[in-house]
């Protein structure tokens, strides 16, 4: 990994960026999988980040504007998914952005996607580097309203101390979960 963060300080490329985020990622999951849980031998993963390899995709920006309340991502976008004036093409989507601005390691982050452009609302710039699951809006919308039949106050779905991400390793994502971009 520091061949790669050596050649970001220099001269970023988006291809460095991409390289960096699936080697943090994977590194993760080799760690985990180095010394594997007993009580997680038959699921299907064994951490969130495997979860976004199998499943997640590089998006590039297109807008970036503080309107959200700030460090509270996941909030603001499902907000947005329940905005009567967004188009209803929108999507939800979790995974991990660079922050170049602090750092240049992947944090967990939450945006949305239109027209193959993600729009984060949260940050008032860009991440060079966006990896995450497109969620199936629908799906989002129904999960949603369940959370708040449960009184679940967990917002983001791929968190570890929520029931529903705990399924998503155990049993993999469901296909309805998924939005094919």
């Amino acid at each position: 990994m520091l061949d790669i963060l050596s050649k970001i300080q220099s001269h970023p490329t988006t291809e460095d960026y991409q390289q960096l985020m699936l080697t943090f990622l994977q590194d993760i999951v080799e760690g985990v999988r180095k010394e594997p849980d007993p009580h997680k031998a038959d699921w299907k993963y064994h951490c969130i980040e495997e979860i976004l390899l199998e499943h997640g995709q590089f998006m590039e920006g297109g807008q970036a504007e503080q309107v959200g309340i700030p460090k509270q991502c996941y909030y603001n976008c499902l907000n947005m998914l329940f905005t009567p004036q967004n188009p209803e093409e929108l999507l939800y989507c979790e995974g991990f952005a660079l922050s170049d601005q602090a750092n240049l390691y992947p944090v967990q982050h939450g945006w949305v996607y239109l027209d193959e452009q993600v729009i984060d609302v949260t940050l008032n710039y860009l991440s060079p580097c966006y990896f995450g699951i497109p969620f199936n809006r629908q799906w989002v919308m129904e999960k949603l309203l369940e959370r708040d039949a449960n009184k679940d106050t967990i917002v983001n779905f791929l968190n570890y101390e929520s029931p529903l991400t705990i399924e998503f390793l155990k049993y993999g994502l469901p296909d309805e979960a998924l939005h094919n971009c």
